[in-house]
């Protein structure tokens, strides 16, 4: 209680006060009492993607083992999006009322219902996103909750929603990244040639860099494995399978860049198969109509004389893939982890767990405007300096000899090492507010004040100078 008092008199703004709840106890081990039976709410509110689901799976697995007598629950608006995870711990279903899979997508606290009747002792928002976090609306879903027994998880590098309790990403000053207890992953089966992978987002709404950094990355690739490999595969997502059949500007350009270096590109979709460039030697275009499975992959069985069975050494042939992706994350890193050296990917666990399968591989990343800081923090850890500009962060035919220091990264990153320090932390500090009274009374003394000055009155008065 003496360190928490002279915490609160030192202090020059209600936000040093609160600080306190995470960095008062850093040095103090934490024992089997500050955490035994302690109620923990995870509260989880996707928006788009599965980075976000991702992210609490990861912290909750984090906490079942750092904490293991404590009770965990995650509370989340996206229950279908950890089943398609295959994660199968229970979810208390968070609730707006809306219909359909994307009702309750990047919801405000205040438009949710929590069904649950037990109270959580801790409350842990994991990630905040798109807004600062607002302790009043947040009371509107759990209205027992307070900034003290409440804290707040970013995402990685975000600097624009903050301050946070938990802030994370790569820095000295976050706590680092997710990397994963002993996950494993399912090796890929479905591509017998050597392969690249390219998993990023459409971006609509920020500008055309989306297609920019594909092509970029495509051409990088052409050049480098069209000379190692006679047969070489490239698997991309959806909307870039949905642009190479309707998007005419694309099309051309992706046909430029690899008329220069394969003789014939075939182009499977969910749908058949597309003679996408063909040799003229060898005849003009062909559409193949055959239907694929869109639950199997299964593709569809080609002649005797398929390039893919029997290439021939003059040609150079490429494999455009679109009919393989999305796939569950442990096929998905197992897809990761089969494909050759330069991988091009968004999204922040994909980004950890390239590093975490993978860390002998060349990570290309697609820079969003929100993600600026998080590719810089990338750059001064890596010593990468193709991640300083958005028009080499996805990959550069001018030059493949960089310094990429990702042991660095990992060494000095890990939320397992720098975070857990403070979440040891915060479990102490949450163990003396439930058993000590005299905690409780300096909190709610401080919630009732208006003005540090009128506020240290009362501590003083109540404990003593």
């Amino acid at each position: 209680m003496d360190s928490f008092l002279k915490g609160i008199r030192s202090s020059k703004t209600f936000e040093d006060i609160y600080a306190l709840r995470t960095n008062l106890f850093l040095d103090q081990k934490i024992q089997k009492v500050n955490y035994d039976k302690v109620k923990i709410g995870f509260i989880n509110i996707p928006c788009a993607g599965y980075g976000d689901v991702i992210q609490c799976k990861k912290v909750f697995d984090y906490f079942k083992k750092w904490y293991p007598n404590a009770s965990i629950k995650v509370c989340s608006t996206s229950k279908e999006k950890f089943r398609n995870l295959k994660i199968k711990d229970p979810i208390i279903e968070l609730t707006s009322g809306l219909i359909g899979y994307e009702a309750n997508e990047c919801r405000k606290f205040s438009q949710l219902t929590l069904n649950y009747k037990t109270q959580f002792d801790l409350l842990l928002v994991i990630p905040i996103i798109n807004v600062s976090f607002d302790i009043n609306d947040f009371k509107k879903l759990i209205p027992y909750a307070t900034r003290w027994n409440t804290y707040v998880m970013s995402e990685y590098n975000d600097v624009e929603n903050g301050p946070y309790d938990l802030p994370v990403g790569i820095g000295k000053e976050n706590l680092g990244l997710f990397f994963e207890y002993n996950f494993k992953y399912n090796k890929q089966k479905i591509i017998k040639n050597p392969y690249a992978l390219i998993y990023i987002q459409e971006s609509p709404n920020w500008g055309p860099h989306s297609n920019y950094c594909y092509l970029s990355f495509l051409e990088m690739i052409s050049k480098k494995y069209s000379k190692k490999h006679n047969v070489f595969e490239l698997v991309i997502p959806t909307w870039i399978t949905e642009g190479l059949q309707y998007n005419p500007q694309l099309i051309s350009k992706s046909k430029k860049i690899m008329s220069q270096y394969f003789k014939e590109v075939t182009f499977i979709t969910p749908d058949g198969e597309i003679d996408f460039i063909k040799d003229k030697q060898t005849g003009g275009n062909r559409r193949r109509t055959k239907r694929v499975s869109r639950r199997t992959n299964r593709v569809p069985r080609r002649s005797k004389r398929s390039v893919r069975s029997r290439p021939s050494k003059s040609f150079k042939t490429l494999i455009i893939r679109g009919d393989i992706l999305p796939k569950p994350r442990d096929d998905f890193v197992g897809l990761m982890k089969g494909s050759v050296n330069d991988i091009l990917l968004t999204g922040n666990e994909s980004l950890v767990d390239t590093l975490t399968c993978c860390p002998d591989k060349t990570i290309w990343y697609q820079t969003a405007p929100w993600k600026q800081n998080l590719a810089y923090n990338l750059y001064l850890e890596t010593g990468n300096i193709n991640y300083k500009s958005f028009k080499t962060t996805c990959g550069t035919i001018q030059g493949t000899s960089f310094k990429n220091d990702v042991g660095k990264l990992i060494r000095e990153n890990d939320f397992r090492k720098k975070g857990k320090r403070m979440t040891d932390s915060i479990m102490i500090f949450n163990y003396h507010l439930m058993k000590d009274k005299q905690f409780k009374k300096a909190t709610e003394l401080i919630e009732s004040s208006k003005f540090m000055d009128t506020m240290k009155k009362k501590i003083d008065k109540e404990f003593g100078k």
